[in-house]
């Protein structure tokens, strides 16, 4: 995966807008996120405001990235297979949802 966390930004940012999209881009949209994880140091205070924007607008579209990716397998299944750190709280958006909700 790209490696310049600007880039991944740009990409997050347009991803989180399109939830309409396939599961297996959904799936990659986690992705560029947990990548981003690992390249957060090295965002400006601007480009981390904007990633908690972004961040703010896939807990908004949680019910919608949920259902989609579902489509694939359980959130729990894809979490495995990508070997996901907990601390990537966007792999466990069906519990943030059902948090929301109680």
């Amino acid at each position: 995966m790209n490696d310049d966390p600007r880039r991944l930004l740009e990409q997050y940012i347009v991803d989180v807008q399109h939830p309409d999209v396939s599961a297996f881009e959904l799936l990659d949209l986690l992705q560029t996120r947990s990548a981003l994880a690992t390249l957060e140091a090295q965002l400006s205070t601007e480009e981390r405001q904007r990633l908690e924007e972004a961040d703010s607008q896939l807990l908004a579209g949680a019910p919608m990235f949920v259902s989609r990716l579902l489509e694939l397998a359980p959130l729990p299944t894809l979490r495995r297979r990508a070997d996901v750190s907990p601390s990537h709280w966007w792999w466990y958006l069906e519990r943030l949802q059902q948090a929301i909700r109680t």
